[in-house]
């Protein structure tokens, strides 16, 4: 289906429809799906750009995208060690206890509306105006998922109890400096290489304020980092609080953000009519989880 709609026809279908205008039924109905018509490859750019903006996991994890939607799919993560062999050698293979992962099609969508008057405006720019709406508000949920999503109508999020990170230390009191670079150190070598920290606005804040035994920020300025690391906030992350886990650490590409057969749209013309607006329905599916527990590391408040 990604040949088909890059073509600049489809392209052109694909518009006309949507504001009902005279259109090329063979090209379009060629990316039909139950949810509508897939948005063409270029329009989908400009999506995703405001998608990445919303939902920082589009840009630290993994995303993989499968033109399949609406079905579910079984994937393996990379697993076993690499080792020098003889020419004749024995190959190392991987564990025969490795996890299969089901991978779902959960479902995101929302309602557009915009002034009939205005989608038959020829200066009005349609396809910014909806991939910049729903692009934004796809992404806010898309993030809300990859952080605290129970697996049930949604992925499974970083914070899950039993399948996202593993707790690296427990913090009891106030977060310290201490807390923090124990939480460092608790993550295996081979995943800090790579590794970030996510929080939110609040812990990040707090985290500003911390000073080593000789007066050093924790936190450096010049660049975001703490021990060398990027930080990256969410406000989906829990606040400094007993029981919750408000700081992760680790090599988030090992988080699997799955998009499943891109992002399709369906005008309604009819439904809002009276009103003199159109509506416009975005549908995209998703999965999410984290694939190896022990790269992700959480600091737990007790």
């Amino acid at each position: 289906m990604s040949r088909i709609t890059t073509t600049p026809r489809f392209n052109s279908a694909f518009w006309n429809f949507q504001r009902g205008q005279t259109y090329d039924a063979a090209e379009l109905n060629r990316a039909k799906v139950p949810a509508g018509h897939t948005l063409p490859k270029e329009s989908e750019s400009l999506f995703l750009a405001h998608a990445e903006r919303q939902n920082i996991f589009r840009r630290i994890a993994t995303v993989i995208f499968t033109e399949g939607g609406e079905k579910k799919i079984k994937t393996v993560p990379p697993s076993g060690a690499a080792a020098f062999v003889d020419e004749n050698g024995t190959i190392p293979e991987s564990s025969p206890s490795i996890p299969y992962y089901t991978v779902y099609a959960h479902k995101i969508a929302k309602i557009a509306k915009i002034s009939t008057e205005l989608l038959r405006d020829a200066g009005f720019d349609l396809e910014s105006a909806l991939a910049a709406d729903f692009g934004r508000e796809f992404g806010k949920i898309e993030e809300l998922g990859c952080v605290n999503g129970d697996g049930v109508n949604q992925p499974v999020g970083v914070l899950h109890p039993t399948d996202g990170a593993e707790t690296g230390i427990t913090a009891t009191g106030t977060l310290s400096f201490d807390d923090v670079m124990a939480l460092f150190f608790s993550l295996g070598a081979e995943y800090r290489r790579n590794a970030v920290w996510l929080m939110n606005d609040t812990t990040a804040l707090h985290l500003r304020t911390l000073k080593g035994s000789c007066g050093n920020y924790l936190w450096r300025d010049t660049d975001d980092t703490i021990l060398g690391c990027p930080v990256y906030t969410s406000p989906h992350m829990p606040e400094i609080a007993a029981g919750k886990k408000p700081v992760l650490f680790g090599d988030f590409t090992y988080y699997w953000f799955m998009e499943r057969g891109g992002v399709a749209l369906m005008p309604l013309r009819e439904k809002y009519a009276a009103q003199g607006i159109t509506g416009f329905i975005g549908t995209e599916f998703i999965d999410g989880r984290l694939v190896r527990r022990e790269a992700i590391k959480a600091l737990e408040m007790a």
